[in-house]
């Protein structure tokens, strides 16, 4: 058990990078949406169980309405007194489509950033890569 934690915004910023969260190796992608099965470099494996990915289904979807939320009332707010509904419609239409397929392979990368910060039986190795 050597070696210092590593924090939440270094796991979070590789994860946000598309590089390993553990070590912070980039590739570990074969496209855009294909992540591999290990990081190439510390050979972390990513899928630890059956189910794993669904941390990263609500990440993916809370992320979504965050900013559907964001939007939507900063639209209210913007548009108050006479509310444009149809802007705001399109908007969150847009928003609750795109996000959550352009976001899908940084979710999984930042929800393995958060199991390894709170779960973090398997250790970061000593030597960072970023």
């Amino acid at each position: 058990l050597g070696g210092e934690r590593v924090t939440l915004a270094r796991l979070l910023g590789r994860a946000l990078g598309r590089r390993c969260p553990r070590c912070g190796q980039a590739g570990i992608f074969g496209s855009y949406y294909r992540l591999g099965d290990r990081c190439p470099r510390c050979k972390h494996l990513y899928a630890r169980e059956p189910g794993y990915w669904v941390g990263a289904i609500i990440v993916n979807m809370a992320v979504t309405e965050v900013l559907f939320g964001l939007f939507f009332v900063g639209g209210i707010f913007a548009t108050a007194p006479d509310v444009q509904w149809l802007p705001l419609l399109v908007i969150g239409a847009v928003t609750n489509i795109l996000v959550p397929v352009l976001f899908f392979p940084l979710s999984k990368t930042v929800w393995i950033a958060l199991d390894l910060y709170f779960n973090p039986s398997v250790e970061a190795p000593s030597g960072n890569k970023d």
